[in-house]
């Protein structure tokens, strides 16, 4: 029968035990007082840059090469052949020369500004 008492006695110690340490733990962290306040907004900063398409007023020309086509060309400006041949008066889009000096159309710029940058505007 000791044993049995032996082990309730150690039953009471374990539960005293943890009733110590919750209690440390609960007195550690500001005790019974859960605060239900609001926490404050947090702070975020964005940093965003604008994305905007310009006319491009510049005049471009093109030498044309050996191995040349007016489609490549035109591929390789991003206009149209179409706009290529009208420009320059073209009867054959197909009969360019070597050496052949072509106005290539104008087209439009993308422009990425930073943050808190402005496009002045000439005028």
């Amino acid at each position: 029968m000791q044993n049995s008492s032996n082990t309730a006695i150690s039953s009471r110690v374990k539960v005293l035990g943890l009733a110590t340490v919750i209690t440390a733990m609960t007195a550690s962290c500001g005790g019974n007082d859960l605060s239900l306040d609001p926490l404050p907004p947090i702070q975020t900063t964005t940093t965003t840059s604008t994305t905007t398409t310009l006319p491009d007023t510049n005049r471009y020309f093109y030498e044309v090469r050996s191995g040349d086509t007016l489609s490549a060309i035109a591929a390789g400006f991003g206009v149209p052949m179409k706009q290529i041949v009208e420009l320059n008066d073209l009867e054959n889009a197909s009969d360019i020369q070597v050496g052949e000096i072509i106005e290539i159309p104008q087209g439009f710029v993308i422009v990425t500004l930073p943050p808190d940058s402005t496009v002045a505007s000439a005028g």
